[in-house]
């Protein structure tokens, strides 16, 4: 190759990626699932501000068997904010100085990278900061962990598992994307167990229905006796006469939540094997199935004894559980 060669091939390829960043080009989010910067000067990190701030972004998951932390955190200076810094999956940027204009939290998405969460946070002073952090901080973490569900979302959309997808349509008159690396499946009335992985390690997800009786058909207790009940007879556990159940010893989370504008019961907690050793995390979503006069549970777990994996795993079923829609348009099949 002559230097003619070389020279049009460079000058190409600058002009190429000149006209990309001129017109708009943003690259891909980096960072792995779960992490967060926060951008920080050194003078407020090991000061009140800093350590609240870290025990905000660093305060455990719920409905864990054992503690991780809701993102994990790593903070940079400004100085330390380079180009590819900037474009972090979830960045948080803080700003405490009396040149601040105005006391402020601001949300943005999508700045220096496709699919980024961006927070800033500026302040003209500790206290201002704090007061600023205590009022938003609910706000704030459910913007980053929507940020996550996106991403997954986006991400089994692509790649989804068509077949069990049509299959769960076709029972219940819903569309749910079930990721690609789901295998197996097991069909009952009413009843569908859709998992992946191994005996060492897996994760599943199983939709049901049960007939609506009333507003009591959402109830905490409710719900948790109709889950036990379908877990005792089509979820046997690995020996004979186990059975998969609700861990009661760690009270499950109950809230009503909405998704696509319509009332949804979501319940997490953990979950066991009577007759045997097994257990984890389990979160379920709670539909209201008004034309059918009926109730349908999406409900998922995650088997992950000897990893402290959990966290990200449950995040990414409950992407799975938010793509429910319906799409009926004729009586289910059994």
């Amino acid at each position: 190759m002559n230097k003619l060669t070389v020279l049009f091939i460079s000058f190409s390829l600058f002009f190429f990626y000149s006209c990309k960043k001129s017109d708009g080009y943003k690259p891909n989010a980096g960072g792995k699932a779960g992490e967060l910067l926060v951008v920080m000067n050194d003078t407020w990190k090991d000061t009140k501000a800093g350590e609240k701030l870290m025990e905000v972004l660093k305060q455990p998951y719920m409905g864990l068997p054992q503690p991780e932390p809701m993102f994990d955190v790593s903070t940079i200076s400004y100085e330390g904010l380079n180009d590819f810094m900037k474009t972090y999956r979830n960045l948080l940027m803080v700003k405490i100085t009396p040149n601040v204009e105005e006391d402020t939290v601001l949300y943005y998405k999508d700045v220096w990278a496709k699919e980024q969460a961006l927070v800033k946070i500026n302040a003209k002073s500790e206290k201002d900061f704090l007061g600023l952090l205590d009022r938003h901080e609910i706000r704030m973490l459910s913007f980053f962990n929507k940020a996550e569900r996106e991403r997954s979302m986006k991400y089994f959309r692509k790649y989804i598992n068509k077949e069990f997808s049509d299959k769960i349509r076709g029972k219940f008159g819903v569309f749910v994307s079930i990721p690609n690396s789901f295998t197996r499946i097991n069909e009952k009335k009413n009843f569908i167990w859709m998992n992946e992985g191994s005996p060492a390690a897996s994760e599943g997800i199983m939709v049901y229905s049960f007939p609506y009786v009333g507003e009591g058909s959402f109830s905490k207790e409710y719900l948790l006796n109709k889950r036990d009940s379908v877990l005792k007879k089509d979820v046997p556990g690995p020996t004979e006469g186990s059975y998969m159940s609700t861990e009661m010893a760690f009270p499950p989370i109950y809230k009503v939540t909405h998704i696509n504008g319509e009332k949804v019961v979501e319940m997490r907690g953990l979950w066991k094997v009577v007759g045997d050793m097994m257990g984890g995390p389990w979160i379920m979503h709670a539909h209201y199935d008004k034309k059918h006069n009926r109730v349908i549970v999406l409900d998922a777990y995650v088997y992950s004894p000897e990893k402290n994996d959990k966290r990200d795993k449950i995040r990414q079923l409950e992407a799975v559980l938010y793509s429910y829609k319906k799409v009926d348009k004729s009586k289910p099949k059994d």
